[in-house]
């Protein structure tokens, strides 16, 4: 018997049908107080908890800014991480150099703590943007990444999707990023960026090599990332916008997207950015259904017409969303729908840290997840139909005036 066991572990190890199962989540934040709390999905403040506490070497940080409150979940995060480093983890942070001005004593809190480095990177300078990633990495192997900034309101108050999968391949992709923006935080010129490019990890997944792994829960994953902005990206890395103009193009029947903002302003003074536009107007008219939701914060000037417009086009229905406000009172920056994902028709999923404008690709540091996975899409459908269909949204008006909503 049990050299029929050996003999038949051998043959599946000849044909490659050994997949070792892969750690994968869909993770979620929704604000109090909203019907969104229905979600079974994983919360972001769970997970990552869950996964600081548990890290044993490193952990890798590149998020947009830090935003700490007493008394808030975040906190127990940042207290994790102090703990972490205190257990003997080489902790690196990096975040966007202009937006730390705005949240100097959070960022204070961690520094001068032993294992714990922290870098501002001036990406204004580097990209003409900010570094607006959102991600981080355990041990090398263990990888989140989505809209949720390292906010106390991202976790309790805003509208957020993420993923957590643990790939030390894939997870070292992301980690050549966060090296090659390491480095430039303490210098860059052309040469410099240009070096840094060209330096590749060992394995690379791309749109033409994807990953494919084996989960508990939702089967078989196909997947690959793609980063921004496309300069600044490592070679053979693919690319946010490419794959992103390339999934509306390939769509069939439906896509459904959750964004937080919408614009066709140019990076150059009065030029218009008009891809994204144009290949949704193209979708449409070959018979793909299009919806649409913005957060009510897409509304301003300009940006509000553009989406007015747009909404005219048969077959593309857009709605804005508003979150009610918290019953114990105002809370600035919140409130929100801040996700950025969509699906392709039945099987396409596209969870990033971007917008839908041109400098998120072109000037600023973002990062995707392309995922190919039945389930995957229907969960997130789920996610996108609980807005759609809740009080919370209105269909967007092409000839109503609409007024921008207060934030701070």
């Amino acid at each position: 018997m049990k050299k029929i066991i050996l003999s038949l572990l051998f043959l599946l190890f000849l044909s490659g049908s050994v997949i070792s199962q892969t750690l994968f989540q869909l993770v979620e934040s929704v604000p109090e107080e909203t019907v969104l709390q229905e979600s079974k999905l994983p919360r972001a403040a769970d997970v990552w908890y869950e996964m600081i506490t548990n890290a044993k070497t490193s952990l890798d940080i590149e998020m947009f800014y830090i935003a700490n409150e007493k008394g808030e979940p975040l906190e127990r995060i940042v207290n994790a991480v102090k703990n972490a480093a205190n257990n003997g983890v080489t902790v690196r942070i990096i975040i966007d150099k202009n937006f730390f001005n705005r949240y100097k004593e959070s960022t204070a809190d961690l520094e001068g703590i032993k294992n714990i480095t922290i870098k501002k990177i001036p990406f204004d300078k580097i990209g003409g943007g900010v570094m607006h990633a959102k991600y981080f990495v355990v041990d090398g192997e263990d990888l989140f990444v989505g809209s949720e900034n390292f906010d106390w309101r991202a976790l309790k108050h805003i509208h957020e999707m993420g993923v957590r999968i643990k790939h030390r391949e894939l997870a070292g992709m992301f980690l050549n990023i966060f090296d090659m923006d390491w480095k430039l935080c303490d210098g860059y010129d052309d040469a410099a960026i240009s070096g840094l490019v060209n330096n590749k990890p060992s394995k690379i997944y791309n749109a033409k090599n994807t990953l494919t792994i084996s989960t508990d829960n939702y089967g078989k994953v196909t997947l690959y990332p793609a980063f921004s902005p496309k300069t600044i990206v490592t070679k053979g890395f693919s690319k946010e916008e490419t794959e992103l103009l390339k999934l509306i193009k390939n769509s069939k029947k439906r896509l459904c997207l959750q964004f937080y903002s919408y614009s066709l302003k140019g990076s150059e003074k009065e030029t218009l950015y008009k891809k994204i536009d144009t290949e949704l107007r193209k979708a449409a008219k070959r018979g793909v259904d299009i919806k649409i939701i913005f957060s009510d914060w897409a509304i301003k000037k300009d940006a509000t017409e553009q989406i007015q417009e747009l909404s005219t086009v048969s077959g593309i229905e857009i709605k804005f969303s508003t979150m009610p406000q918290y019953s114990k009172g105002y809370i600035p920056y919140a409130r929100v729908q801040h996700c950025k994902f969509f699906i392709a028709d039945n099987n396409i999923s596209w969870i990033s840290t971007s917008n839908l404008e041109q400098d998120y690709f072109y000037e600023s540091r973002n990062a995707a997840l392309v995922l190919k996975n039945e389930m995957i899409n229907s969960e997130l459908e789920t996610v996108f139909n609980r807005v759609w269909n809740s009080s919370y949204v209105e269909k967007v008006d092409p000839e109503k005036e609409y007024k921008s909503v207060k934030r701070n």
